[in-house]
This record gives C-alpha cells, sequence and structure tokens, in this order.
C-alpha cells in the first residue's frame, strides 16, 4: 500500500510532499487502518490554512488544517515525516 501527502497553502505557499509504502515501512499499515477517508469533512474555507491532499491507494481526500485531528493527522505526519 502506498500512501502520499501533499501539503499546500499557509502564507507562504510552499508545497511538502511525503509517500510512504507499507512494504519498506511497516507502521504504515497500523496507521491507515484507524483512518476513514469517506468521512472526512471537505475543508473549510480560511485564509492561508494549509490543505493537505492524501492518497491512499487512489483513494484521496483533501483536508484543512482544521479538520486534520487524530488519526488522521497521526497519518499526515508520519507520512510527511518521510519526505524527509
Amino acid at each position: 500500500m502506498k500512501v502520499t501527502v501533499v501539503r499546500s497553502g499557509g502564507f507562504a505557499g510552499i508545497e511538502q510532499r511525503g509517500q510512504s509504502d507499507s512494504a519498506t515501512d511497516p507502521m504504515l499499515t497500523r496507521l491507515v487502518d484507524r483512518v476513514d477517508l469517506a468521512s472526512v469533512p471537505p475543508p473549510g474555507r480560511r485564509p492561508d490554512q494549509f490543505l493537505y491532499e492524501i492518497d491512499i491507494d487512489g483513494d484521496t481526500a483533501t483536508v484543512g488544517e482544521a479538520q486534520l485531528n487524530g488519526p488522521l493527522r497521526e497519518l499526515v505526519h508520519h507520512v510527511l515525516g518521510q519526505g524527509r
């Protein structure tokens, strides 16, 4: 399973990208199992907020930073940390 996260927006508009694969990242499967992309609310319109585009094996969702919490936050931070 592959997970890609792209963070965009914010005041400076700098994009950050991370990708992880369960073949080389054993923790990824545990994190993904706790996330339901279908239940993610649409991002609200807030000036200068970060937007996170999350792709889990072709299933995608865009999340505003205000909606990024719990298991979804853990997943995003984990994947973005892999991209460094």
